[in-house]
């Protein structure tokens, strides 16, 4: 088997990949002019929020602090109405900044709730596209893939993975371009402002980035193990439910229980050297940026005590208030983008996982001159199968068999003689790698696959109930089926009786995999179901066992009826189900050895004489 097939769980770290982010951003295109939206509103609502600084200056440096107001305080020459109008001035002044600085503000916050609208919508549009491509690829995917993966880590992919790309990189995808915005504008007011004073500013930064480099290291490797730990708690706490009869009937419970609190501590002691990773980070980046402050302060404070004049360049009361609010700006970004950078690296990870599946090719497909499989009369051909699960261990060895439309032919054999292969052959779950299978002399392979399956009705030992009522279990979605048409059904096959006894009727639900009934019921049920969608093929697999002597005889019964004017095939370990067959063909070892009616083969004293021996001496006590 290919081992393109697997899968794996554990987290590992993934470098940027430009091919990943295209095919990530082809989900996003088809709302490109919303996002281009969405990010003109990110910028203009960037550059308010940083405008702000700069009209504090100016209120402060024009308005509170204002030059002729202090000149004429300080001459002392008692121009009160002079006073008095640069006062009201002033006055009038600062409460226009203000109204625009609310202004500022109230735009601001009305641009980030559009944008965050927009990109929340796009968000979840995009990933339920994805979400839908997987579930519906996974649909098409043959049995052989699904034997491979487990289910588990396949729902990982649709629901966990899909939920990480979604939060990490559309939600921080874009909160990372906010601060790369809030990066640029920031320092192109600094430097255009005071060219000087911007340079004392950015002297930490070299501290910054050195500190942000060495936690992006250390706190890329401690999420890693996170996820890793605790993905195994999860599969043992999933393993521990689902074998819950044995761990009982051997007394596991305190064993069990100490192992999983052993996982539990890892996982506790990786988080907490996750969260002295980020209690070391984060103390450090605010001193770096509590020592631009005190720089600024410190180098526009002596310029300011000297008595130069801010209009050579040097720093003003209004300035350094400014100044000090840009530095906080400015170093609060670095320091989201340092841990930003690890949660996207993470939901590259998922992409690369999502992607992989969907880029596993379906084996089992339609053609594309692929016909309907209409009028089908039932004639059943195994020509010279050949057929193996792993590569070239064989399973079906030349297998040749024709069933004429309307024939019932049982198939018996030890457990792993091939006898259920046959039947996933017929329905093309598996495709042959060499010989034919034919339905009315054509390949299954040149069928339209949901056309051929409409065709094939199949009743398994376990029978597979989906949650909900039992008339969604017998309609299965199908609502051409009419309610009279299904109760009809379920009458005739003797699933009637327990179903109007039950509360609720047809109403009832079932439980997760028809939890809620017994094995004869959920085989009755399947029978009914069988019956209602009407196949011109029936292929009954162990459809009696595990069940007792009183459901057995409804089973029967319900078997008699539904094979009435279909080609039927029979598998069974037990031989008291297969005697009613026209034809009955004894598998061993994945080769037919014996064909022939159940006297034939008991005359012939051969294997089926063999199983029928070893049977009635289990059913008569070993006597």
């Amino acid at each position: 088997m290919s081992e393109g097939y697997h899968f794996e769980d554990e987290v590992q770290e993934r470098p940027y990949d430009g091919r990943l982010m295209r095919r990530l951003l082809g989900y996003l295109s088809p709302y490109r002019y919303r996002l281009v939206g969405a990010t003109l509103l990110l910028l203009a609502a960037t550059l308010f929020s940083n405008v702000t600084p700069l009209l504090n200056m100016r209120a402060i440096d024009w308005y509170i602090n204002s030059a002729d107001r202090t000149a004429l305080e300080k001459s002392g020459m008692g121009a009160a109405a002079q006073l008095n109008a640069l006062v009201e001035r002033d006055t009038q002044g600062l409460m226009g900044l203000l109204l625009l600085i609310a202004g500022l503000m109230t735009a601001e916050a009305a641009m980030r709730y559009m944008q965050g609208l927009i990109v929340t919508f796009v968000g979840q549009r995009a990933m339920l596209e994805m979400r839908l491509a997987l579930f519906g690829h996974l649909q098409r995917m043959s049995l052989r893939f699904l034997d491979k993966n487990p289910i588990g880590r396949l729902m990982t992919r649709v629901t966990n993975d899909v939920e990480n790309i979604q939060e990490r990189l559309v939600s921080d995808f874009i909160e990372v371009v906010s601060q790369i915005f809030t990066l640029v504008i920031v320092l192109g007011f600094i430097f255009w402002l005071n060219w000087r004073l911007a340079l004392i500013t950015l002297i930490p930064v070299p501290g910054v980035v050195i500190s942000s480099l060495l936690f992006k290291k250390y706190a890329r490797s401690s999420y890693l193990n996170i996820r890793k730990k605790i993905a195994a708690v999860n599969a043992y706490m999933q393993e521990n439910v689902s074998g819950m009869r044995v761990v009982q009937i051997f007394n596991r419970e305190d064993d069990n229980f100490s192992e999983y609190e052993r996982r539990n501590r890892v996982h506790r002691d990786e988080w907490l050297r996750q969260i002295r990773n980020f209690a070391i980070y984060f103390p450090v980046v605010e001193f770096w940026s509590s020592l631009a402050i005190a720089l600024i302060i410190l180098y526009g404070g002596l310029q300011i005590l000297g008595g130069h004049e801010v209009s050579a360049g040097v720093a003003s009361i209004g300035m350094l208030f400014a100044y000090v609010q840009w530095a906080d700006r400015l170093f609060g970004p670095i320091r989201t983008l340092a841990d930003k950078y690890n949660l996207i690296q993470d939901a590259m990870a998922s992409s690369e996982r999502v992607f992989a599946l969907l880029d596993t090719p379906e084996e089992v497909k339609d053609k594309p001159e692929a016909v309907a499989a209409t009028d089908v009369q039932g004639e059943v051909e195994f020509r010279s199968v050949w057929f193996a699960y792993e590569h070239e261990q064989w399973v079906l060895k030349d297998i040749n068999i024709t069933i004429a439309p309307g024939e019932r032919v049982a198939i018996v054999g030890h457990t792993g003689a091939g006898k259920s292969t046959l039947a996933n052959l017929l329905s093309r779950f598996y495709d042959v790698p060499r010989g034919a299978v034919l339905v009315d002399g054509v390949d299954v392979r040149d069928y339209e696959q949901r056309s051929l399956r409409g065709n094939i009705g199949m009743v398994l030992q376990d029978v597979f109930l989906f949650s909900g009522t039992v008339m969604r279990n017998l309609r299965l979605g199908n609502e051409d089926l009419s309610e009279a048409r299904i109760r009809e059904c379920a009458e005739y096959v003797n699933a009637a009786r327990f179903i109007e006894r039950l509360p609720g009727g047809y109403e009832y639900d079932v439980g997760e995999r028809g939890g809620n009934l017994s094995t004869g019921q959920r085989q009755l049920l399947a029978f009914a179901r069988t019956l209602a969608h009407d196949p011109r093929i029936l292929v009954l697999d162990e459809a009696t066992s595990s069940v007792d002597t009183e459901a057995e005889m409804l089973i029967q019964d319900a078997i008699g009826k539904l094979m009435q004017g279909r080609t039927c095939i029979m598998i069974a370990h037990r031989l008291s189900t297969v005697q009613r067959a026209d034809r009955i063909l004894v598998m061993h070892h994945g080769e037919i050895r014996e064909s022939g009616t159940h006297q034939e083969l008991l005359a012939k004293r051969g294997l089926y004489y063999t199983l029928y021996l070893l049977q009635y001496k289990d059913q008569n006590g070993g006597a």
